[in-house]
């Protein structure tokens, strides 16, 4: 078994993950091997969670299964993983440290978000958008002016004497390979599919405290590089779209996040970031996004 950290947890598991810090703390978290069954009449609620991933939620926790293939169950207490479910191991933990822990960190009360954040001299900055909408290539263009990592894809925060705090996630992120060119210096990445051309690839600019979360940016691609002001209602609606679980736990989630998400939307600026296409024009991008950061301050 090792110990490893990430999101304000200390993980114990028998799984090893390459893309995790090691820790010698008491763990909060264990992921284990096990066996796990459910039948129909256990069933509270399943549906599609994120590509081609499913969950069924029973009175023992949440079921995560990819293809049709259990992987794992989730509890408030463990990850128990299927040791046979045929898929490749880099990315079975894709899976693990993606959906199974955005849903742990769910049921243990966090507020998840689907946004890479980064830390802009002291200031949680995260980017939120669609599957495709350059959250990943726009957070690798900060890393690249030396901003640091808090999270990639999974950022998961609390409200610490009324102020939103970021837990520092996973110190890689997942990029295609023309972003990968980009990159100054060697970057060690590794396959996350023998089926896909995307790589995880390990940061070592990597902000490991908690980070006070200010900004919140809705990517969107455009003609034009510009930032747009949100309305409340807009940007409560996006806050909830943008939620990691935000098609788990459909009827409880939404009433319970309501709340939560609208105090949130108070003490955060949200706004839209209109990017133009083409990688040449990340420049301006950060250019506009560092102004508005201090501007907003």
């Amino acid at each position: 078994m090792s110990t490893y950290s990430a999101h304000h947890l200390t993980i114990h598991s028998s799984m090893e993950f390459p893309e995790l810090k090691k820790s010698k703390v008491k763990e909060d978290l264990t992921i284990k091997y096990g066996s796990f069954s459910y039948n129909s009449h256990d069933i509270l609620e399943n549906g599609a969670f994120r590509i081609a991933s499913q969950y069924i939620i029973t009175k023992n926790g949440v079921f995560l299964r990819w293809n049709d293939r259990d992987i794992c169950q989730i509890n408030s207490r463990e990850i128990i993983v299927n040791p046979d479910t045929g898929i490749e191991d880099n990315f079975l933990r894709s899976l693990i440290l993606g959906p199974a822990l955005g849903i742990y960190l769910h049921l243990k009360g966090r507020m998840v978000l689907h946004s890479s954040t980064i830390n802009i001299e002291g200031r949680g900055v995260g980017f939120v958008g669609h599957n495709g909408a350059g959250k990943s290539t726009t957070t690798s263009y900060f890393l690249k002016k030396g901003y640091p990592l808090v999270a990639d894809d999974v950022s998961s925060l609390e409200f610490i004497d009324d102020i939103p705090v970021v837990y520092p996630g996973i110190p890689r992120i997942k990029l295609w390979p023309e972003t990968i060119e980009l990159w100054d210096g060697p970057l060690v990445c590794f396959p996350i599919h023998s089926q896909s051309t995307k790589r995880s690839c390990v940061v070592e600019n990597f902000h490991d405290e908690p980070t006070h979360l200010k900004h919140i940016y809705v990517i969107e691609r455009a003609e034009k590089t510009e930032i747009k002001d949100i309305s409340p209602q807009e940007g409560l609606i996006e806050l909830i779209r943008n939620s990691y679980c935000a098609n788990i736990f459909s009827d409880t989630y939404q009433k319970e996040s309501l709340a939560d998400y609208g105090k949130l939307l108070k003490k955060i600026s949200l706004k839209r970031l209109y990017i133009q296409e083409g990688l040449d024009k990340l420049d301006n991008m950060v250019k506009r996004v560092e102004e508005d950061v201090v501007l907003n301050d």
